[in-house]
Formats: structure tokens, C-alpha cells, sequence
């Protein structure tokens, strides 16, 4: 079991008197009283040296031979000591490698991946756990795939490489720039908080559990990094090596009030106030919708203690690891709050080994083991090495009904996992596991893994809602459904998906909950937007668990809506002669002839001698599905056409959701005196085009809208140039403009110039807006480097 360590010699100029594998000759005898070396023989000084191990440092200072070793109180060392009054033996430091710019130290940037994109994050301290590897602390959110939307952890986010340094924010820079170094290695322990804290109503949160702590290890390749124990100050960012500049680390402890400092990848080295009356009050705080046991943090808003992209970074008193950094926002008019998980107790909470200086002593490392949820008398789970025996003992929580108490050893099987039956009495149990083994006939025991064991009956499932719908029906009309009485309902709507495409480039609402009444019905809202959609509707009525199912619905306009009524509006094919929009007589003002001898159709579909009708509010989104290579093409992009607005009334575009990165964008230009307003949308960073792969939803709002006037929406897609021809359609979805608008504003996409656009030239002019998105309140900043570009398409 002992792990073989291997010390590495400084380089010295005298390096080879210590060739010990050359053949020896004869020295000075042996003699009761001390003999003097003669430091330039180097037989002499091999033969003396021989039998001396641990040798570290080594220097000649005239006639003295200075020799350092990792023990000078050896057997050895000692009787060196004694047979030569020219050899002086002292301690010297142990286990010195090079400092290569692949050391990891506290406080650096490293990035991760998920299925929807990565994020970037910051190391905490550095170590080595009880065997003897590389491990770096962090926090435990950085280690999860969370749902930006419902906030739910939906899987684990995968260790990435390490941040260039100098391309950190930290240094100035944009960040999210890899390496070089390859993958830092694989998570370890890790975990953020307990049980999602869902709906507005916080009296019906479950209450925290001494487990919900935000802390996660990475265990290190060692093939690709090395570890130094301390933490930088961010001084040497600009030569790609942290670990030239760094503070010493030297214990890990409770923090203590006063000033506090934070070592992150995206504000640097800053420091702050321990929040003193804050944490006199409480332990736990909500973070992201999660429970994470730790400290506050003030500082000035101008100064901040800590970003998105700081998560897990260091946080540190003197030469004192006291946490890492979990989540921060504004507090006041004045001052930004920040959390920390704190160290000393994540760590006795996970069970998890750390040292400061490598161990030189075998251990054994704790079991595996997380928060569980178990029926009466269920299995209760964990894992260690396989073949260690593992002593469980639980009693119950304080507060708690249960009565039970009980110990039991286990053995872990050929997977390492280890199983027992639980309590039989329902209640919360606090558990801990040591996992036992043998060295020299000696018993070697690990550190003991906490972990909580809630004990309940399966919970009788909400009634699985029934929903009523005849299809098609149009936007917004009431739906209803039957569920059990007093459930909350959830329901969201995503477009209907065909193989790889979007069968209806629609946009989706955002989630509507509502309550079932009495007799169990309920009533929602279809979608505003046409278009075919998936709708997920889920009931969870009180003391239940909760009920899915799903239903399809095609959202679908009044076909009496969209063809000329009595007052003539234009459709296209009106015989009552409402204009076509195809016909290439239309006069100075755009508008053009119909194709019935009874009547001339105005271009805003009135009747000659009527009042113009108002322009009908429509937004045309072409193409809806780009490549990514079209995307980040600056004469191509996405073209976003409004009309129906008042002259030289402000319009407003953002850009309400996206890919993890992209978000909260939005530009105002007026709109021309045909009410029509133009944006491009585009990607700057063509060496990075996959970043801006997703789903893009936009709303337009007019400066002079009424509370009956809803914003117009819409989407596109970003999809992979393999999977997507970056073409697309305008208009609706056909390419050609039903309504018959021909007033030479955004026309059917056949105009005389060929341009597509919407009937005007609309070129595009520069403004840019950059950034990047934190995600559910915590400081992981999700997706990649992504720049999105939204320029104005001047309104002829």
C-alpha cells in the first residue's frame, strides 16, 4: 500500500560528488575520535556520503561540507555528523520540483464543459489527498450542468483544461482561452446543496441540512500538472505562470472577522470585510436556489470581492485556507455581498482527505458516500476500496421522531460498493462511514464521511393531469385540463421537434404555472406564437409527488383572419382587388395595381376612396436556421424585419434568450415612414463559430405600444454546418409575403433588387454589444467566449 515517494535533488554545480553508482575506493579509516574530510576528493566525499539517504541539499563553504538531508536526526545522519568534524548536517526542503507553468496554485482559472456549452471557474487551494495525489479544492457548483431557466441540476459538467493566464479577465483579458496543457484531470467529491428550493412561497422550502455544503476536488493528472501549495496574487499572469508569484499557504482553519482576501480568474487578488453581524445570525444561505453552509463577505461595489468566473477561487486570512468563493451579488446601494463555503467544514463534512505537503505515510482514503432518500428499512449506499471492511453508525437527527441508532461493518464488493439496511423508523438520520485497513499488521482507519439518510414512506403521485384540447387552436386561447384539487400547475411549451430539425421555427413561452380548483380543473394559455409545439404539463399537489405528461398542440390562426374582409384588406389574392404584392407597376409610393377590373387595391389593403387601414404588426425573422459559418459571416447573419410601428416611433429589439453566454442584448433604432424598422444579428468570432451554436429568442416593442399591444417575437437557430444549410425563409416561412403588402417597405422577398431583405436596401451599420452571462445567480460563468454583434439596417 505504501505509495513509493520520489525526491528530487537541487542542481547543484557539485552535483556529481553525489554519482553514488560509481565504484567506490577506499577512504579515511574509521577512528573514535572525528576525522576531517577532505572535501575535494570526490571518493572521499562519496564513500562518507554512502551511507547517508534522504540527501536534498549539498554545499561546500571552504574546508566544510554542508549536507542536507530530510531527517538530521537519522541514525545516519548523525553518525555522519560524528565521523567528521568538516561535515555539518542539517534539514533542507524535501520533495523540490521544478516550477513549471503546468504547476496548478490557488486562486487560477480552469474551464469545463457541458452538453449546452462550458464555464469557467477558479481553483481554490492545492494538495494532495491522504495517498499522496495531486487534488485541487473548488467549488461544487462548478461541477454541475444546471438548467439556466428552471435552475435543476440536470448532470455533471466535465474538468477541462487549465485558463492561459494572461488571457484571464484577471490579467485584461476576454478569457475562456485554453492552455495548452491538456485536461487538468476528473472530478473527485463534489457536491452543491441538497433539495432544489422550488416556488415563491420560502415557508414551504425544506430546511438545511448540515450536508449542504458547495465543494468539490479535482483529482490531478499527474502525467500533465503539478500541485504547489500556495496561492498567487496574479503579479506573473502575463508570463503564463502563476506559480512564480505566490502567497504561502501553510494550514486550513475557521475564518475569523476583519479583513478576508480572494485569490479568482476574474477580479485577481482583492480582499474584503467578514460580514460580522450577518454571520451572527446565520449559517446557511440561498444560493441559486440551493442551501450552502458558509460565511458573508462585504465589500464596495466599485471593488468588488468577487465575479462571475471567481467561483471556487481561494479565499484565505494570512497564510489560513478558510473557504472558496460559492456565489455574491449586490447587498445594498453601496456594497456587493459575497458567500463563501467555508473549508474547514466542507471538509468534514465530505469526509475528504487534504494536506499541505504531500504525505509521506500510507492512509486510507474515506468512502464515497452522498445524501440519500430511502423508503423504511431500504439500502443504504456508499463506496470505498474494494475488499476494506466499512463501519456505519447513524443516529438520529436533532428534532427528529425517530429513535434509532445503530453500527454495522460491511464489506465493499469488487466495485467498491458497500450496502445496508437503513433505519426503519421515518425521520432524518445523520450517518458516517470509516472505511479499515491493514499495514504491518497495524489497523489503518480513514477519515469518517458524513452523510444524511432521510427516511419516508413513497409519497401517493399526484393524479396524472388530463389535458382537454382540439386541435388546431389559436394563440392564446384558453386550454383546460383535470388534475387532483388544489395542485400546482406547471406547463411550458417547446417547439415540435422533427429528427435533428425544428418542424415549426417558433418561439416558446416562457413557463406558466396555475392552480387546479376544487374540482381538480385547471386552465392555461396556448402559445401566443403559431407554430407546432410540445407542451409538458406537470401537477404536484401538497404531500405528493408530482405528475407529467405531455401533449401536442398545432397554435394556428382564424383562417377568416388572415383573407380579405369587407374592408378590403390585401391577402394577395383578393378578388375583390385587394393588391398582390407581386405586380411591378406600383407607383412612386409603392403601391400597386390589383388584378380585378371591379376595384384597385390600395398597398395598405383599403378600398380607393377609404381611410387607410392600420399596418398590421408583424415581425419577419430570415433566415430561422443558419449555419454557424453564415453566422459569423458580417454579410450574411440574421435579418429581423419589423413593421406596423408609427413613424420615427423608438423600436426595441433584444435578444431575451440564447446559448449559456448570449443573452439580454437589445438595440433601439426609429422606425421609417412606412413604420418599418430593420436589425442584423451576427457573430464576431469566427475562429470560435460553434460557440454561437442554440436557439435565439428576440422581442420587438415599440416606444408608443399600449398595454393591448404585446411585443412581437420570434427566433432562429444557429445549427452545425453539417446539419444546417444556413438558408432559410422570410415572410411566413414560404418566402413570400401573404398579406399582400406592396407598399415598397419589407415586401414578400421577390423586389426588383434581388436583395431578399424586405423589399429596402437596409444595409447595416456597426454597433456592437459584448458580454457574458452568470448563470443561476452563482459565479460560474456559462458558455464560451461569445461576442454578439446586433447592427442597425438603415429604414429607407
Amino acid at each position: 500500500m505504501q505509495k513509493n515517494l520520489i525526491q528530487s535533488s537541487l542542481a547543484l554545480t557539485a552535483a556529481a560528488a553525489l554519482s553514488l553508482g560509481s565504484a567506490f575506493v577506499a577512504g579515511p579509516a574509521a577512528a573514535d575520535a572525528p576525522q576531517t574530510l577532505n572535501v575535494q576528493s570526490e571518493t572521499q566525499v562519496q564513500e562518507a556520503l554512502s551511507n547517508v539517504g534522504g540527501v536534498n541539499a549539498y554545499g561546500v563553504r571552504g574546508d566544510t561540507l554542508n549536507v542536507g538531508v530530510a531527517n538530521p536526526d537519522s541514525p545516519e545522519a548523525k553518525e555522519l555528523a560524528d565521523d567528521f568534524d568538516n561535515v555539518n548536517v542539517v534539514k533542507a526542503a524535501k520533495n523540490i520540483k521544478p516550477q513549471a507553468k503546468n504547476d496548478i496554485v490557488g486562486g487560477a482559472g480552469y474551464l469545463v464543459t457541458t452538453a449546452a456549452g462550458g464555464g469557467a471557474c477558479s481553483t481554490g487551494f492545492s494538495g494532495w489527498d491522504d495517498d499522496g495525489d495531486p487534488v485541487i479544492l473548488t467549488a461544487g457548483h462548478c461541477s454541475k450542468n444546471i438548467n439556466e431557466k428552471s435552475g435543476k441540476i440536470v448532470g455533471d459538467s466535465t474538468v477541462d483544461q487549465t485558463e492561459q493566464p494572461s488571457t484571464a479577465p484577471a490579467a485584461g483579458g476576454e478569457g475562456f482561452v485554453q492552455s495548452g496543457n491538456g485536461v487538468i484531470g476528473e472530478w473527485g467529491y463534489h457536491k452543491y446543496g441538497g433539495t432544489q428550493l422550488k416556488g415563491t412561497d420560502s415557508t414551504k422550502w425544506p430546511k438545511p441540512k448540515a450536508g449542504d455544503i458547495d465543494f468539490a476536488v479535482i483529482n490531478v493528472d499527474e502525467g500533465k500538472y503539478g500541485v504547489k501549495n500556495g496561492i498567487t496574487d496574479w503579479t506573473t499572469a502575463k508570463s503564463n505562470d502563476l506559480s512564480e508569484a505566490t502567497s504561502d499557504i501553510t494550514s486550513v482553519g475557521s475564518h475569523s472577522n476583519g479583513e478576508i482576501s480572494k485569490s479568482g480568474r476574474t477580479t485577481g487578488l482583492t480582499t474584503g470585510t467578514v460580514f460580522k453581524d450577518y454571520n451572527k445570525k446565520f449559517d446557511f444561505q440561498n444560493v441559486g436556489g440551493y442551501w450552502v453552509h458558509g460565511f458573508a463577505v462585504l465589500s464596495p461595489i466599485a471593488k468588488p470581492f468577487s465575479q462571475p468566473g471567481d467561483s471556487g477561487g481561494g479565499v484565505f486570512q494570512g497564510d489560513k485556507a478558510v473557504g472558496v468563493i460559492s456565489g455574491g451579488g449586490a447587498y445594498d446601494a453601496s456594497n456587493e455581498f459575497g458567500w463563501v463555503a467555508d473549508l474547514d467544514y466542507s471538509i468534514e463534512k465530505s469526509g475528504v482527505g487534504f494536506n499541505l505537503e504531500q504525505p509521506e505515510a500510507p492512509s486510507v482514503k474515506a468512502p464515497k458516500v452522498s445524501n440519500q432518500t430511502i423508503e423504511p428499512k431500504g439500502e443504504v449506499k456508499g463506496k470505498a476500496k474494494a475488499g476494506l471492511d466499512v463501519e456505519v453508525s447513524w443516529k438520529s437527527s436533532e428534532g427528529s421522531k425517530a429513535k434509532e441508532t445503530g453500527n454495522e461493518t460491511v464489506v465493499a464488493d469488487e466495485n467498491g460498493v458497500f450496502k445496508l439496511e437503513g433505519p426503519e423508523t421515518e425521520g432524518d438520520y445523520d450517518f458516517s462511514a470509516v472505511a479499515v485497513d491493514e499495514f504491518d499488521g497495524e489497523e489503518i482507519r480513514s477519515k469518517t464521511a458524513n452523510f444524511d439518510v432521510t427516511v419516508e414512506k413513497k409519497k401517493e403521485e399526484t393524479a396524472t393531469p388530463k389535458v382537454d384540447v382540439s386541435e388546431p387552436v389559436t394563440p392564446g386561447a384558453k386550454i383546460t385540463g383535470t388534475t387532483d384539487p388544489g395542485a400546482e400547475v406547471t406547463i411550458t411549451a417547446e417547439a415540435k421537434k422533427s429528427g435533428s430539425q425544428i418542424a415549426s421555427q417558433v418561439d416558446t413561452d416562457t413557463p406558466e404555472t396555475v392552480t387546479a380548483d376544487d374540482s381538480g380543473k385547471f386552465e392555461f394559455s396556448a402559445p401566443s406564437q403559431e407554430g407546432e409545439y410540445v407542451l409538458t404539463v406537470t401537477a404536484e399537489a401538497e404531500g405528493k409527488e408530482e405528475a407529467s405528461t405531455t401533449v401536442d398542440v398545432t397554435v394556428q390562426a382564424d383562417d377568416n383572419a388572415e383573407n380579405g374582409n369587407e374592408n378590403g384588406t390585401a391577402d394577395g389574392s383578393d378578388d375583390n382587388g385587394a393588391a398582390d404584392g407581386n405586380d411591378d407597376n406600383g407607383d412612386e409610393n409603392g403601391a400597386a395595381e390589383g388584378s380585378n377590373s371591379q376595384a384597385s387595391g390600395d398597398s395598405d389593403g383599403s378600398k380607393d376612396g377609404e381611410t387607410p387601414a392600420p399596418a398590421e404588426r408583424k415581425l419577419t425573422v430570415e433566415p430561422k436556421e443558419i449555419a454557424a459559418s453564415d453566422f459569423v459571416n458580417a454579410d450574411k447573419g440574421v435579418q429581423i424585419t419589423a413593421e406596423g410601428f408609427e413613424e420615427g416611433e423608438k423600436v426595441t429589439l433584444k435578444v431575451v434568450d440564447g446559448p449559456e453566454g448570449v443573452k439580454d442584448y437589445e438595440m433601439t433604432e426609429a422606425a421609417n415612414a412606412d413604420g418599418v424598422v430593420g436589425f442584423s444579428i451576427y457573430g464576431t468570432s469566427a475562429d470560435n463559430a460553434e460557440a454561437y451554436l442554440g436557439k435565439y429568442d428576440v422581442e420587438v416593442a415599440g416606444a408608443n405600444d399600449t398595454e393591448d399591444e404585446s411585443a412581437l417575437t420570434g427566433s432562429f437557430e444557429v445549427v452545425a454546418d453539417e446539419d444546417g444549410s444556413g438558408g432559410g425563409t422570410g415572410g411566413d416561412d414560404d418566402g413570400n409575403n401573404d398579406d399582400g403588402d406592396a407598399d415598397g417597405g419589407a415586401g414578400d422577398g421577390n423586389d426588383d433588387d434581388g436583395s431578399g431583405d424586405g423589399g429596402s436596401d437596409l444595409p447595416r451599420t456597426g454597433a456592437e454589444l459584448t458580454g457574458l452571462a452568470a448563470g443561476a445567480g452563482l459565479l460560474l460563468v456559462g458558455g464560451a467566449a461569445v461576442v454578439l454583434t446586433m447592427r442597425r439596417k438603415k429604414n429607407n
